[in-house]
């Protein structure tokens, strides 16, 4: 049976951190290809507990098994050369990962995932030194990168002779078999499969699980709706999912990704069920406040939740209504009461800032918004993501050309040059007056 190398690839950025980053799409496909017998193996450049980092002595963790990435500083990329921020490689070093391919003389084919599309740059700086050990070896590109530009992808990666393969689960799975002239039957591939942790022979402190994918709401900055029908898994499956992975690895923080995790029709069932366990939860996507009551609020401490993210984005009531509507002062107001009354007191918010006509007091407001209420305010700059219906205005209206370059888009870029959101200098004020406000509740080192 064929036998496949799964990469998860450096990221190239001015800067990253863990907040428990796995390549959980990746690991499907793991999953997936394992069920029909082939043989997998994977290679995440960006595990900092893999063995070479603990060799070295250079896992460096903080709460909760995130941490900070080893990285290496690497040239900027020609489009940033003006730019005054400086590119880093994250990740394993070259030499490792040159070191690690050599093992693998024998495989059939390699699967690379992707993810933001502002970090094709360290996918193709990845599959350049993949080439250089491999110069046949088929080599086939999916993720949500790949989902969201699929032109831009070919284009860039076509003089690396790299298949492009677009489309979820069993899917993009038979488009990449298909090379092979193989095909699987499709099926329910989130019920029935668990993501492949197995495949990792390192530590492993902490795993990314989801009870969900897609999303019924349809933010108007959001890809996630169209990329992925809304499913729930059931609470068995979850839990038996988890079960597995609990006794193979001394996992000691479960993190759900969901994008609707409250949405979840058996959500209390589930609750109940992971207060079983003797782990930390947390939910660092920002979980729907209109959805928080009293008792999910018990379940959650009940279960043993920490980190828990309320999506806010803006205190402004029409921003509010033109993203999406999802979220209003008071859903905000009620959800964290419900939380810290049940002694949770890692309640953070995500407040984002540069938005489309977004104003620098709206901002500092939503952060007043937050501490008033006991909330531990969190800043994101925005990144318009493309082929969203945001980008998709910004675009006819002329405030960003259809072909700018991902790299262009990201959010520690963007005030560099675009003039239509914040600059340089309101964004670093932002920032200042979040840290002194954080001094002023306390609250210094909490996200």
């Amino acid at each position: 049976m064929k036998h496949f190398l799964l990469i998860n690839p450096w990221i190239y950025d001015t800067a990253a951190y863990d907040f428990w980053l796995k390549p959980l799409g990746l690991l499907y496909v793991g999953g997936i290809l394992k069920k029909e017998g082939f043989q997998v193996s994977l290679l995440d450049l960006m595990n900092r507990y893999d063995n070479y980092f603990v060799k070295n002595d250079k896992i460096k963790d903080r709460y909760y098994g995130t941490g900070k990435f080893h990285y290496e500083k690497v040239e900027n990329p020609p489009v940033l050369k003006d730019i005054p921020r400086r590119f880093k490689r994250y990740g394993l070093p070259k030499e490792e990962l040159k070191k690690r391919l050599e093992n693998y003389s024998d495989i059939d084919g390699i699967i690379v995932t992707s993810v933001m599309t502002y970090w094709y740059y360290g996918v193709y700086e990845t599959i350049k030194e993949i080439r250089k050990i491999f110069p046949e070896k088929p080599i086939f590109l999916g993720g949500i990168y790949v989902n969201i530009m699929p032109a831009h992808a070919k284009k860039i990666f076509e003089e690396l002779n790299v298949h492009i393969i677009n489309g979820t689960g069993t899917f993009a799975i038979n488009k990449m078999l298909k090379y092979y002239n193989l095909q699987i039957d499709n099926f329910n591939w989130f019920e029935e499969i668990d993501p492949a942790y197995e495949l990792y022979n390192s530590q492993l402190p902490h795993v990314v699980i989801t009870s969900s994918i897609g999303c019924p709401f349809r933010c108007t900055y959001c890809v996630t709706p169209r990329m992925w029908k809304y499913q729930t898994r059931s609470v068995k499956k979850i839990i038996s999912g988890l079960e597995t992975i609990l006794s193979e690895k001394p996992v000691k923080d479960v993190v759900f990704f969901d994008d609707a995790f409250l949405l979840h029709p058996q959500k209390e069932e589930l609750l109940n069920e992971l207060s079983r366990f003797n782990v930390r939860y947390h939910l660092p996507n920002g979980i729907h406040a209109k959805l928080v009551t009293p008792k999910i609020a018990r379940l959650f401490a009940k279960a043993n939740f920490k980190i828990i993210k309320l999506g806010y984005e803006t205190s402004d009531e029409e921003l509010q209504k033109k993203t999406g509507g999802k979220v209003s002062n008071e859903d905000l107001k009620n959800a964290a009461n419900y939380l810290l009354n049940e002694g949770l007191t890692d309640v953070s918010a995500y407040i984002m800032a540069n938005l489309p006509e977004q104003k620098v007091d709206d901002v500092k407001k939503a952060i007043d918004f937050c501490l008033e209420n006991n909330i531990i305010p969190s800043v994101n700059e925005f990144t318009p993501i493309p082929n969203t219906p945001q980008y998709m205005e910004l675009v006819e209206k002329g405030w960003i050309d259809i072909n700018t370059d991902p790299l262009l888009l990201n959010n520690s870029i963007l005030p560099y040059w675009w003039k239509y959101g914040m600059s340089v200098e309101e964004i670093e004020g932002i920032k200042k007056y979040l840290q002194k406000k954080k001094e002023e509740y306390n609250l210094l080192g909490r996200h």
